[in-house]
């Protein structure tokens, strides 16, 4: 696939904007888990602060991202979702209120989705096109997602390395799977150390900033050398920190200043793919 402007390679600054529901949905579990407010609070960190001043260093390198975002926070802050919009990036599905249940139906799985896509509509004034799923979806729920949920790219965790379209059950559909891959460009699985709960369990330290933000630029380079593309999973809440907000602008400071990858949001990634494949593929059996 050659990618816009002839970039050998295609990237979407992918943010998870989870607010405290993650937190909340832990802190459930644990015994006297009604008065743990670190956790939560680390969420809220995300939405009051850590987003604006990763709008901040996306506004500084002129990059458009994607914000896959819990219905729920959409409906909670819904004036940071406009700051969102208003700088142009995109707001794609992320689940309700991450709790990775749909539902056990394809009635129930389908309601949770339509659901979402109603929030959207009333805050954004259009449906999510993107779905980052927070829990296993049904063959039937992912078919109806795409060929009548409007949902046009899928971008998840075990995804392989390159853009190619999302299969369901071995047989592919009219939607692009975006590459997630969690231990390559997720900012919680390279920085984050949490004693309580234990995130992530069985890591000794925190990962010095450096090394993550190199980390990051090595995966970049391999997409440009192998001819592969994808998404981050970044979080506000994390991404947001002051420390770690320099690294994610000199981050975005090498994705500006390099010409092979073409950095944009995982709608326009799909869009291009969808609307390029076949005709490349005729190119080549010519």
């Amino acid at each position: 696939m050659i990618w816009q402007n002839g970039a050998r390679s295609a990237f979407s600054m992918g943010f998870d904007l989870d607010g405290d529901t993650i937190w909340n949905n832990k802190s459930r579990r644990m015994p006297g888990g009604e008065w743990y407010i670190k956790g939560p609070s680390i969420g809220q960190y995300g939405t009051k602060k850590g987003a604006l001043r990763v709008l901040d260093v996306l506004d500084e390198y002129d990059l458009k991202a994607t914000w896959f975002v819990p219905a729920l926070i959409v409906q909670k802050h819904w004036r940071l979702i406009e700051e969102i919009l208003s700088k142009g990036h995109e707001l794609a599905h992320h689940g309700y209120d991450h709790t990775g249940e749909y539902g056990s139906t394809y009635e129930a799985q389908r309601a949770h989705l339509e659901l979402c896509q109603e929030i959207f509509m009333q805050v954004a004034g259009r449906k999510a096109v993107g779905l980052r799923a927070t829990g296993a979806l049904l063959p039937e729920t992912e078919r109806w997602a795409i060929k009548e949920g409007g949902i046009t790219y899928i971008s998840a965790g075990l995804s392989g390395e390159a853009c190619a379209l999302y299969e369901i059950e071995g047989v592919p559909t009219g939607a692009l799977s975006i590459p997630c891959r969690d231990e390559q460009m997720d900012d919680y699985v390279q920085t984050v150390f949490h004693s309580y709960p234990p995130v992530l369990e069985g890591m000794p330290r925190i990962a010095p900033y450096g090394n993550a933000c190199a980390n990051w630029i090595h995966e970049i380079e391999a997409m440009v050398r192998f001819g592969s593309s994808g998404s981050s999973a970044f979080h506000p809440q994390i991404a947001g920190t002051p420390g770690r907000a320099m690294i994610l602008r000199r981050f975005c400071a090498y994705l500006r200043g390099n010409p092979q990858v073409w950095v944009t949001s995982c709608e326009e990634i799909a869009k291009h793919y969808l609307q390029h494949s076949g005709k490349e593929a005729e190119q080549h059996a010519h």
